[in-house]
């Protein structure tokens, strides 16, 4: 029986390591892209000498550079390549792998994403004007923060992730715009389903001046977040105004200014005009 069980189990991780490609090493596995990413960002130190030993294949086993993978986007059927992740789990190094998709396997992939982008497209018409009960949130300092200690501002939740290299790149944008609208009227809350260790990471390196919130999986699903970033306003009587769009991911900016503008304008009359209507009733 002992016999049995072992060769099950040698199996087992023999086929864990199955090669798709003859030359890459038997110590070799397939990967998402997100397991380089996170080894990165746990070894910044050796980023460099990590990055020097990472290898880029043709399918063939030959090598390529990146002045070669960038010829190929500009050819007719660019569109059709893609790139495979592994990694060899004895030295811990990475190899690419850039193949050609069949055309059915183009055709799938597409029709999956546009599939993905419509069902985002409708969470996001279902969430606006929605009005919410409730909403919980700890922040990366352990404080709570809910629709009671908030009061009456305006929220602003922005969803990110730590290797999300586009919400890290409007980062300083959204910084600006907590600068310019300030705390008085709106709070500003970044939501990551990511551990508080990989967020303090990146905050070393990048400043996102928002209250960060961690651990937020909870809220990813809640609001059936599908692509990041994405960013929700809500007004002060508890209603989602703003989801923005994929397809007009290019003006979040000027749209999201554009929301906060109206609804602190807005804010400020309500508060202005109160006192001197209450006072020409007096």
């Amino acid at each position: 029986m002992k016999k049995i069980i072992l060769i099950v189990f040698l199996g087992l991780n023999l086929s864990m390591f199955a090669q798709d490609y003859p030359f890459l090493s038997a110590s070799t596995k397939k990967i998402k892209i997100g397991e380089y990413i996170d080894y990165l960002n746990d070894n910044l130190a050796k980023k460099d000498s990590i990055h020097k030993t990472t290898r880029y294949f043709l399918e063939d086993g030959s090598a390529y550079d990146q002045k070669y993978a960038d010829s190929i986007t500009k050819t007719k059927d660019g569109y059709r390549y893609s790139t495979k992740f592994y990694r060899d789990t004895i030295s811990n190094s990475f190899s690419y792998v850039l193949y050609k998709r069949e055309k059915a396997e183009v055709k799938e992939t597409n029709k999956d994403f546009n599939d993905y982008i419509k069902a985002d497209e409708k969470n996001r018409k279902k969430l606006k004007k929605s009005v919410l009960d409730d909403l919980v949130m700890v922040d990366i300092d352990g404080n709570q923060h809910d629709f009671e200690s908030i009061g009456n501002k305006i929220i602003v939740l922005d969803f990110w992730f730590t290797t999300c290299a586009p919400c890290i790149k409007e980062m300083p944008e959204m910084n600006k715009l907590k600068e310019q609208f300030g705390t008085n009227n709106v709070a500003w809350f970044g939501v990551t389903y990511d551990n508080k260790e990989k967020i303090n990471r990146l905050l070393s390196k990048v400043q996102f001046d928002f209250t960060i919130v961690p651990n937020s999986q909870h809220l990813v699903d809640r609001f059936g977040i599908k692509f990041f970033p994405t960013t929700l306003i809500i007004d002060e009587n508890r209603k989602i105004v703003y989801t923005g769009s994929f397809f007009k991911h290019n003006n979040r900016m000027e749209e999201i200014k554009t929301e906060l503008t109206k609804l602190v304008k807005a804010k400020k009359y309500s508060v202005d005009a109160g006192p001197a209507f209450q006072m020409g009733n007096e």
